[in-house]
């Protein structure tokens, strides 16, 4: 059997094995592939973990909300105390850190483009690049649009999540990206580059439990920012690992008040890729 047909099942059982039930804030931000476009034919599998740390999360609006979970067991919680306890149950769940996996299947339609497949923590997308030549290196200008399930991982805020519930999410994503980068022979490859997301979404709040209402409540979230990464290997398959870091913005507005979203986000990716 050659080597290509090797690869093939072998990348196909590390992906079956992949976590991919783990719920992660899922934050459709990861790039995680060369920014050479796959040849009309050429098919490429990987597995992505990715870390999101969104400094919203981690900020005094987090410690703020603490605090008043805490309180809420106790007594009334003031105007104050129920506004930052909504102001973080709203970003944990809408930006919040966590950990998520998903599947990508990609494949050369020829002419310079490529199609790609995104499938994994409640997202759904599909990415169309066109390549360049640039001297040496390779270009591509993309475009990804995903539907976001908006599951979310919280554990270490089961304080805060018990008294306000965000359920009913629903999220879409559009993105513009561009990315540089260069290949080493069959063994290296590393990229860079940009990008920015537009993303929609609706969600249900429910504060019934510390005396508050419920709504349903929309708004519009963007991220803009860059990655840079690498993939190291052997012919078909390769290490890759990614560090995307981007600025969000938008707000939300719930019960008459409105709460900043805004912050930076970090996402460090890793996983395996198989080119064939």
């Amino acid at each position: 059997m050659s080597g290509r047909r090797l690869v093939a099942p072998a990348v196909m059982a590390l992906v079956a094995g992949a976590p991919l039930a783990f719920s992660g804030c899922a934050i459709n931000v990861s790039e995680t592939r060369s920014a050479r476009v796959l040849r009309g034919g050429e098919m490429q599998l990987a597995e992505v973990n990715d870390v999101v740390i969104p400094t919203r999360a981690v900020n005094g609006v987090y410690d703020a909300g603490r605090k008043a979970a805490a309180a809420a067991g106790d007594r009334m919680l003031t105007r104050q105390e129920r506004r930052d306890l909504t102001a973080a149950a709203a970003a944990i769940a809408l930006t919040g850190p966590g950990y998520d996996a998903h599947v990508d299947l990609a494949v050369g339609l020829g002419y310079r483009y490529d199609l790609q497949a995104r499938v994994g923590s409640g997202i759904y997308a599909l990415s169309l690049r066109r390549g360049f030549d640039v001297g040496t290196w390779s270009a591509a200008l993309g475009l990804r649009a995903a539907y976001n399930s908006g599951q979310t991982f919280a554990a270490y805020a089961d304080d805060i999540a018990d008294w306000v519930k965000l359920s009913e999410t629903r999220r879409l994503d559009g993105q513009l990206f561009g990315q540089l980068g260069t290949e080493w022979g069959e063994w290296g490859k590393f990229w860079f580059g940009a990008k920015g997301m537009a993303s929609p979404l609706r969600t249900h709040i429910d504060t019934t439990r510390f005396g508050g209402g419920q709504e349903d409540i929309s708004t519009t979230l963007y991220h803009a920012g860059g990655f840079v990464g690498v993939a190291l290997g052997y012919r078909w398959i390769h290490f890759l690992a990614e560090l995307s870091v981007l600025g969000a913005f938008g707000h939300v507005t719930a019960f008459g008040d409105q709460y900043d979203l805004s912050g930076v986000v970090i996402a460090p990716s890793w996983g395996f890729m198989g080119t064939f």
